[in-house]
This record gives C-alpha cells, sequence and structure tokens, in this order.
C-alpha cells in the first residue's frame, strides 16, 4: 500500500523542490500537512538551520531520514536521532555520525 499526497500537496511539493524558493519561504512549508513536503524541505542543503531543528521533531520517519541525509544538519541533531526510538532512524544516524569520523 502506497500513500498518495493529500489533494494540493503536489503544489506545494513542486514548491518544496523548487530551488528558487528559499530560506524564509521554506518555513510554512516545513509546517505542511503532508510528510511529503516536509521531507523534502528537509533534504533542500539551502534550508535553515532553524527549520532543521524543527523539523527533528516530525514523528514521520521519512522526514528524519531526510533530515539525517542533509550534509548541513548539524552533528548536535544527528547525535539526537541516533538515541530515536524508530531503529531505522536512530540506525541511519548513527551511521552518519560512523562516516563522519572516517
Amino acid at each position: 500500500m502506497t500513500i498518495q499526497p493529500m489533494r494540493g500537496a503536489s503544489e506545494d511539493l513542486a514548491r518544496a523542490l523548487d530551488p528558487s524558493v528559499a530560506g524564509p519561504d521554506l518555513v510554512p512549508l516545513s509546517l505542511h500537512r503532508d510528510y511529503t513536503v516536509r521531507a523534502a524541505v528537509a533534504a533542500r542543503q539551502d534550508v535553515p538551520v532553524a527549520v532543521l531543528m524543527s523539523l527533528s521533531h516530525d514523528h514521520m520517519p521519512d522526514v528524519l531520514k531526510a533530515i539525517i541525509g542533509n550534509g548541513r544538519t548539524p552533528s548536535s541533531i544527528i547525535r539526537n536521532l541516533a538515541d530515536h526510538r524508530n531503529p531505522q532512524v536512530a540506525d541511519a544516524a548513527v551511521q552518519r555520525l560512523r562516516n563522519a569520523w572516517r
């Protein structure tokens, strides 16, 4: 079973992926009801660190994994996610921390 984006989310997802949308314009998208939009924002290299901090409390593993995969995410956020209750999120964070030391 695949989860379909909510109606209207496709336009917001396109905005979240649009490189001309930046900085403050990403903040409302980071609060979107559809987790795919939040994950797209979390994966962007130009997302403000404050948005990453806020999204690190998201309940959807896909959003958290996007944060972990973002090279701009501070190591303090990654360390917090390494203790996450979801083993997939925690394992991805631990792996990122291990790779940072190589």
